[in-house]
């Protein structure tokens, strides 16, 4: 009969139950995969019950685990709220914010941002900062596992609150030794292309100005898909091919050349700010994306 449960041990398995992997767990629990294992048979020796079984290297958990995690996301969500309110009380500000981005605002907008508030910041400020495909930062924020996030997209707008944040423009860039003359979309679609994965707010909005032209993504000589920005641009300089990056991604690059290509103008797309409209912020939460909202440019400042 279950009599007590370590809390910690809970903590640790919303983690990996949210990750469905031992390996993306220890990215935000900062310990190794033989502890976390060692943690979670822990817990299923409190609990007298298994929660979770492999199947390939996804953890899939049982019933029992889908119940405890219901208990436990409200525990962890109520020791927040406590930790916070009793640093008021006493007159300490701060807690734990967890904010999601997708590639391009994680990687190039929200670090320096954050490190300012963070730097300015009179208190005690825990940052959780996740980097993932638009799709799945705006699951977190809708499933709760974050306060906010920043996505290049909008999968729906149900019970969510919403703001443009920054803006961005989606250049055609190429391998220089492609010739420095303007391409028809037809010879675009028979040009080797490197593609973002699917849930990319920049692949998203890649195929809906080019199906605005009448050209599905389909269409297009794909020679690889990949899941990096950077690592696109990596293989641009060895394979002879094209992509479509974020202006944010390609400034400063010495390398890569914009592709001309009559009648397609670089695509723009907004990034916004999404929160859960039916769930509070915390204090110091809300002063966060104040902040960032103080810091918000919708107006292009690029060059052609």
């Amino acid at each position: 009969m279950l009599r007590d449960i370590d809390l910690r041990l809970l903590e640790i398995f919303c983690c990996v139950y949210e990750k469905r992997s031992l390996t993306e767990a220890t990215k935000c629990l900062h310990t190794s995969q033989s502890t976390l294992s060692f943690h979670i048979k822990n817990l299923e020796r409190q609990v007298g019950q298994r929660l979770f079984y492999r199947k390939g290297k996804t953890l899939v958990p049982t019933t029992i685990a889908d119940r405890l995690y219901d208990y436990a996301k409200e525990l962890m969500e109520f020791k927040l709220r406590l930790i916070e309110d009793i640093g008021r009380f006493s007159g300490r500000r701060g807690g734990v914010v967890r904010i999601g981005a997708s590639s391009i605002p994680g990687n190039y907008i929200l670090p320096n941002l954050l490190g300012e508030f963070a730097g300015n910041f009179r208190g005690n400020l825990s940052l959780e900062f996740f980097i993932d495909d638009s799709g799945e930062i705006y699951r977190g924020v809708v499933e709760g596992r974050l306060d906010f996030g920043v996505v290049g997209y909008l999968p729906e707008r149900r019970n969510l609150d919403f703001v443009r944040f920054y803006e961005d423009r989606i250049w055609a860039v190429a391998n220089p030794e492609f010739e420095d003359r303007t391409y028809t979309l037809e010879e675009l679609t028979n040009m080797p292309l490197i593609i973002r994965e699917e849930g990319s707010g920049t692949r998203m909005r890649v195929e809906e100005a080019l199906k605005h032209h009448g050209i599905s993504l389909s269409q297009m000589n794909i020679v690889a898909t990949v899941g990096s920005n950077e690592a696109i641009k990596v293989l641009l300089r060895h394979v002879k091919a094209f992509s479509f990056l974020s202006d944010f991604c390609i400034r400063g690059d010495q390398f890569l050349i914009k592709l001309r290509v009559s009648r397609f103008e670089p695509i723009t797309r907004s990034f916004y700010l999404i929160k859960d409209r039916n769930r509070p912020l915390s204090p110091v939460a809300q002063e966060v994306m104040d902040f960032l909202l103080t810091k918000s440019k919708t107006a292009f400042d690029f060059e052609y």
